[in-house]
């Protein structure tokens, strides 16, 4: 089980390729790279999740307002002469 090592490969190259009968490094570069690329991996799929779930949740495209003619672009028209008028001045 524990029989002379060939071959010496780091954490990242075992995870990927596979060991194959090779020893694997338990080192602190080695468990660094690891966990770099472990690192890497992460903030890559939180950006893949964040863009997915703006996806689905985005409220639908508002649908366009017909164009209203520029006379009546006022929700009512009122003269501003008459006293109860519902836009006057404050000076009476």
């Amino acid at each position: 089980m524990f029989g002379e090592c060939t071959e010496t490969v780091s954490i990242l190259y075992a995870l990927i390729f596979g060991a194959n009968g090779a020893c694997v490094a338990f080192s602190l570069p080695s468990i660094l790279a690891a966990f770099g690329a472990f690192m890497v991996l992460v903030v890559i799929a939180q950006f893949a999740a964040r863009k997915l779930w703006k996806r689905l949740t985005q409220s639908p495209t508002p649908i366009d307002a017909p164009d209203i003619d520029p006379v009546h672009r006022t929700p009512y028209s009122d003269d501003p002469n008459y006293t109860n008028s519902a836009i006057r001045s404050s000076k009476r």
